[in-house]
């Protein structure tokens, strides 16, 4: 495999494997240390294969109703595990104006206390913004549309690479790239100034009396 059009192609194959280990390292060439399946709405199912190198690789197998689109039923995301954690659950990516100009796209995950949930668009997610906004374009990709994200809550972080589709254009993009663009990116956040000013702000969320019984400490 070269490109990401051929681990596309490898993802399409697994599905006709029933999803197993062995098909998972015959096929992507690395050590499986778990594939996680379930099905969701609208006749979907989700895979997660995690690699003992730390890479992950989120897919989704759909049911494509379009007869001139047979060849579009699924689409992964490549991902790398990091050490980085947050208390709020958070995702940002770069993003592409029509003109041209990259920006940063962030969100929260959803809470249930509104008045916490308003609290954290208002003050936590502006912070966030301020900490990222500088080197968002670190994250940018190899064409127009792709790009770089990083995400993480209380358990987990992951740098990933944008969902790969058969439609899409950077599907051309070299597998060895990309990794090598997830691997610069996480040692790129693990420099000091940035990872101070993170756990600066997510230390704040402590000091919120919302947060008690929130369930996000």
């Amino acid at each position: 495999m070269e490109t990401m059009g051929d681990l596309l192609e490898g993802v399409r194959e697994f599905s006709a494997h029933n999803y197993t280990k062995e098909a998972a390292k015959m096929l992507f060439s690395w050590d499986v240390s778990d594939v996680h399946i379930s099905s969701a709405e609208n006749d979907e199912t989700h895979v997660r294969i995690s690699f003992e190198n730390g890479y992950i690789l989120y897919i989704k197998y759909f049911l494509n109703l379009d007869p001139t689109e047979t060849e579009d039923i699924c689409e992964f995301t490549l991902a790398l595990k990091t050490d980085l954690r947050s208390r709020i659950k958070y995702e940002a990516h770069y993003a592409n104006y029509i003109h041209g100009q990259g920006y940063l796209r962030l969100r929260i995950g959803e809470n249930e206390n509104r008045l916490l949930q308003r609290i954290l668009e208002e003050f936590h997610v502006p912070a966030l913004k301020t900490i990222y906004r500088p080197v968002i374009l670190n994250f940018k990709g190899f064409y127009a549309r792709d790009y770089f994200g990083v995400e993480a809550d209380k358990d987990r972080g992951e740098i990933h690479y944008c969902p790969v589709r058969f439609r899409s254009e950077h599907k051309d993009v070299r597998i060895w790239d990309v990794i090598g663009r997830l691997t610069e990116l996480d040692t790129f956040l693990k420099e000091p100034q940035i990872r101070h000013a993170l756990a600066e702000l997510d230390l704040q969320l402590s000091f919120l009396p919302s947060l008690v019984g929130s369930g996000l400490q």
